[in-house]
This record gives C-alpha cells, sequence and structure tokens, in this order.
C-alpha cells in the first residue's frame, strides 16, 4: 500500500512539473507564483517582479533552514508554481529534494549553479589556534559539518547577490516578456541598492581596528571572505547546538581573545546566547541571516534585503571597528 502511494506521490509531482511550461500572459490579476527559499531570494524576486509576481519562501516565520522538511503538500504546491528559485543542489539538501520532485526543469532557477569554484569559497574552513573551541571540540563542529562541502549562506555577499538579481531578471523576462522594460528598471534600482552596499562594507573593512567578528554560527563565510576578515562561529554552519562543556569553552576563548562584541542571528536558540551573555564580558549585537524571518519580521512588508544589510552593516562596523 506504502509503494503504491508513493508511486501516486511521484506521479502527482511530475504532472505538477510539466504545467505552466508555456509563456503566459501575466497581468496584474494573473501573476507569476513563485517560491524561493531563503528570505534573500524573495525579496530580489519580489522586488523585480513587483506587481506582476507572487512570491513566497518556503520557510515558515522563524524556521531553521538546515532542519527545515517541506511537507507533501508543501512540495506538490512548489511543483505547481510558476518558478521554485534556490541558490544550487550542492549547498541546500532540501532545495535538492524539491527540485528533484519537479519534472519540469524550467519551473527550477538555481541562481548559484553556473559560479565558478573562486565565487563559493568561503573562510569557514579557516579556522586556527584563536578558534572559539578548543582543539579537541574544534573537531567535532568543523569537520565535514557544511553542506556538501559549501556554505549555503551565500546570499549575505553583495557581489555574488548582484548575478543572482541578474539571474532571476532574466527568467522572469523570459516567462513574461511582456514586462520586459518594468522588470529591467526595477532590477536596476536593486543593483544601484546593492553597489552601495558594496561600497560601505568596504569601507567599513578598510582599516579595521580588529580582523574577527565573533557569531552565534558560521552563517557569514562569504561576506567575511570578501571584504577580508575573519568569522568565529560559535556554533557550526548547521547551526549544532554546543555542549555545556564546549560552551564553557567558547567563553573562555572569547575572554582570552578579548573579543568585545558578540553578533547573534535572529533565528538561533536562545540557550547558547544566554549563556554567553551571562557568563563573558561581551556586549551583544543583532546580525539578520535573512534565511528566514520572524513572525513578527512577516508581517512588516517594508523589510527587505537592503533595510536588514544596513541594520547588519551597523553591527558590523561596531564589531570591527569600535
Amino acid at each position: 500500500m506504502l509503494l503504491i502511494l508513493t508511486c501516486i506521490f511521484i506521479v502527482l509531482l511530475s504532472a505538477c512539473g510539466n504545467i505552466n511550461s508555456e509563456k503566459k500572459d501575466v497581468s496584474s490579476n494573473n501573476k507569476l507564483k513563485v517560491y524561493t527559499t531563503a528570505f534573500a531570494f524573495q525579496s530580489f524576486t519580489d522586488q523585480i517582479g513587483g506587481k506582476y509576481v507572487d512570491v513566497d519562501s518556503i520557510y515558515p516565520p522563524g524556521a531553521d533552514m538546515h532542519s527545515f522538511e517541506p511537507t507533501q503538500k508543501e512540495m506538490i504546491n512548489i511543483a505547481k508554481s510558476d518558478l521554485f528559485i534556490y541558490s544550487n543542489e550542492e549547498m541546500d539538501p532540501v532545495a535538492k529534494k524539491i527540485a528533484r520532485s519537479i519534472n519540469n526543469d524550467n519551473l527550477k532557477l538555481p541562481v548559484a549553479a553556473h559560479l565558478s569554484h573562486h565565487d563559493l569559497i568561503a573562510n569557514h574552513e579557516e579556522h586556527d589556534e584563536h578558534d572559539l573551541h578548543d582543539e579537541h571540540d574544534n573537531h567535532d563542529h568543523h569537520e565535514g559539518h557544511d553542506h556538501g562541502e559549501q556554505d549555503p549562506h551565500v546570499w549575505l555577499d553583495p557581489v555574488l547577490n548582484k548575478k543572482f538579481a541578474k539571474v532571476i531578471k532574466n527568467d522572469l523576462i523570459e516567462k513574461d516578456p511582456k514586462h520586459k522594460t518594468y522588470y529591467t528598471r526595477n532590477y536596476n534600482h536593486l543593483i544601484k541598492d546593492i553597489d552601495e552596499i558594496d561600497n560601505e562594507m568596504k569601507r567599513i573593512t578598510q582599516h579595521p581596528k580588529r580582523d574577527t567578528v565573533v557569531i552565534s554560527h558560521d552563517s557569514i563565510g562569504y561576506l567575511a571572505n570578501r571584504y577580508q576578515f575573519n568569522q568565529r562561529g560559535v556554533s557550526g554552519m548547521n547551526n549544532e547546538e554546543p555542549s555545556q562543556r564546549e560552551l564553557m569553552n567558547i567563553v573562555q576563548n572569547i575572554d582570552k581573545t578579548k573579543q568585545p562584541y558578540v553578533l547573534y542571528e535572529q533565528n538561533i536558540t536562545s540557550k547558547v546566547t544566554d549563556v554567553i551573555q551571562k557568563e563573558s564580558n561581551t556586549t551583544p549585537l543583532k546580525f539578520h541571516n535573512m534565511a528566514t524571518l520572524s513572525k513578527e519580521e512577516v508581517k512588516d512588508k517594508q523589510i527587505t534585503y537592503q533595510s536588514l544589510m544596513k541594520e547588519n552593516m551597523k553591527s558590523l562596523n561596531r564589531a570591527l571597528n569600535q
């Protein structure tokens, strides 16, 4: 019986994957339905597509992208849409599972699929004797803890984001050529904003007082690699929660290296952050990894990649320069 149900489900997804393969006449009442993984991709698509696109992230508010599993109903809905946007299958196992259930390649848009190996190098492997974990405990957190040997948080690099935005813009135009001018104009506005973020990051990191940022988990490898500073994650890239002993080692190393600030992300468990704030002499700073929004943030339609990144840069500036 289970085998029969499984076969039926696969057939349904395959059938759904063939829906909407032709260009469709998109008007304000007949929008392109798009699903994305990370909020950053949702924000880019929403800004470029504007009134001709209805876009949602597959993650519910506050979800942990590292442990999220879509339901069969959610996977069918994604397969029935006009477009599914994600980084690539190597760095995102959830997206890989969804993409492989969609039979029509025209509905899948892996924006990081054609980046070079050089583009995808993040410094999350550059831990040395100054790491926050001692050598023994560090082994568990940093050996083979990533997604297919690639950091999934690729959308935090502004330079790469310009490439992702271009891929999204081109695909929307291909599916809806009638509104090419509209999509191109919106894309140009977005690129202008991303260029300003890139310039501000260059300014912040030009002559930093410190070369290291301590953050709740290994999420800013691309950002650190792009602007030549180091990240030190309290937990690993997949947000593995450290043990009590590891937490104490982390606190001791933070104090030893005299780090004045620790960045805490919006979707990280409070257990880790509470202990560090209580036991170490550090000031907490907020950092939004833009994987998912909180329940409160989802209600705020004014939140964009740009608005979140501006706040992130304030925290990075304090951590590196103040």
